[in-house]
């Protein structure tokens, strides 16, 4: 680990760990801001404040003067899953999971957001500094669900540092560049069957077929004698993202931003928990199974992205505006963890995403000089290619967005601005299987209904 990972880590925790999720596709998050909260994250192109930032760089320059945005989006999230069959491979066509079989993973989360537009270095150089949660994911699940020896806990949170500068090349064309400073924190828990792990032990030799007996571990799927692994890593990632805004008259402007792909190393650990049962094997065994405490190392790599953006002002009071969002979804085929200092095998999570194309319109309306409205719809597809591939752990679906906000100007200096988003996921099933010889199926219908709140204050200095 370098001496900057040691520095800023710390720095960062209290921020990640006030982090939720607002997600899109994948564990992209959507909302950066009050106003793309309330525009479905359709009007960037029009740099109502700093946060256009995020989109494209080059947008620091359709802003005048210092000025900052910060706020906070929240997402209440009402998932349930009905276990269909779900099954563990104690036999040849499997054995039922016993536990509860309705589980709702879901909950609220809260993102928090900084952007800050600079003041001119030149009239032709500006430069900008963003702060924020460019990817999240949190769901969790009850030690007795029936979805527990694929995921009881999944959390996926980053804070992206970003500085940023853009240049006027004429009256017209103005280009941007920043760099990204991304801090992840991940951790991924589950059960584990004791008596499967039993059984293990005894067909390696290593005990008599009566010690599982013996031990109380007489059944597979009994919660009761589970147990669990935790895994908690840190990580530091760089990237850097590009973008280009172009204005053909006084009355539309087109938006490019291009963010480059970010490889997240995370390193930490796996804490394991034994009940009674497996304790009694000993250290010395559990060590040899690869069922101690240990190290734990996953690489995931973000996904670049493109977002062309544009506005158009109609009237002195009506601008309508879209947006067209690529991800590179592709660059997540899985979730592998390793174990170097162990005999354990890699714990995969085999998802091959899919990139995605997010579309989506909307329109803004100044209602007097204090007041303006704004409203959004977009279709977010989920990278998600197939049911086989849908996890318990972000079972995520095809999803329409309607956004509806506002902006009040306080005074001269201060706006406040407000976003709701009525989110509606399809519902789906879940048919996954885990790769490996624990292969568990987990099989369920999933229902999800959601509900977005953003809200910020912008500040001219």
């Amino acid at each position: 680990m370098g001496d900057n990972q040691r520095f800023i880590k710390p720095l960062c925790a209290a921020i990640l760990l006030a982090t939720g999720s607002v997600q899109a596709g994948g564990f992209g998050v959507t909302m950066q801001s009050a106003t793309g909260g309330g525009n479905a994250a359709t009007g960037h192109a029009m740099a109502e404040d700093a946060s256009a930032m995020w989109y494209n760089p080059a947008l620091l320059h359709s802003m005048q003067g210092r000025q900052a945005n910060v706020g906070a989006s929240l997402l209440s999230t009402d998932i349930t899953l009905e276990n269909a069959g779900s099954s563990i491979p104690t036999a040849a066509a499997g054995f039922p999971v016993i536990g509860e079989n309705m589980a709702e993973p879901g909950g609220l989360s809260v993102t928090p957001s900084a952007f800050y537009r600079g003041g001119d270095v030149s009239d032709k150089l500006v430069y900008g500094l963003g702060i924020s949660v460019p990817f999240g994911v949190s769901t969790e699940y009850e030690d007795d669900s029936f979805a527990r020896y694929e995921a009881t806990e999944s959390s996926l949170k980053t804070l992206n540092i970003n500085p940023a500068i853009a240049w006027k090349v004429n009256e017209q064309f103005d280009v941007g560049a920043g760099i990204n400073i991304q801090v992840g924190q991940a951790v991924l828990a589950k059960s584990v069957d004791a008596f499967l792990v039993c059984q293990r032990f005894a067909s390696l030799g290593a005990i008599t077929p009566a010690t599982c007996g013996a031990l109380g571990l007489t059944s597979a799927s009994n919660a009761a004698t589970d147990s669990s692994v935790s895994i908690e890593a840190t990580t530091i990632g760089y990237g850097a993202n590009i973008g280009a805004a172009y204005r053909p008259s006084d009355k539309t402007t087109l938006s490019l931003g291009l963010r480059s792909a970010v490889d997240l190393d995370f390193e930490g650990d796996a804490d394991f928990t034994h009940g009674a049962g497996l304790s009694a094997l000993g250290d010395a065994a559990l060590t040899a199974g690869g069922l101690a405490d240990q190290d734990a190392e996953t690489k995931l790599k973000m996904p670049a992205s493109a977002s062309f953006a544009a506005a158009h002002q109609v009237s002195d009071k009506l601008t309508v505006h879209g947006d067209v969002t690529w991800t590179q979804w592709s660059s997540v085929p899985e979730i592998r963890i390793t174990f170097p200092d162990s005999t354990a095998d890699d714990s995969i999570t085999d998802l091959q995403w899919e990139d995605t194309v997010r579309v989506g319109v909307g329109a803004t309306y100044q209602f007097n000089d204090r007041m303006k409205f704004r409203a959004g719809i977009a279709h977010d597809p989920t990278p998600t290619p197939d049911a086989e591939h849908r996890t318990p752990r972000a079972p995520r679906s095809d999803t329409l967005w309607f956004s509806a906000g506002m902006s009040y100007k306080l005074n001269k200096q201060m706006d406040f601005d407000a976003g709701l988003s009525l989110i509606h996921p399809q519902d789906t099933v879940v048919n996954y299987t885990a790769p490996g010889a624990s292969d568990y199926t987990t099989r369920a219908s999933v229902e999800t209904d959601a509900i977005g709140a953003s809200v910020s204050l912008n500040y001219r200095f």
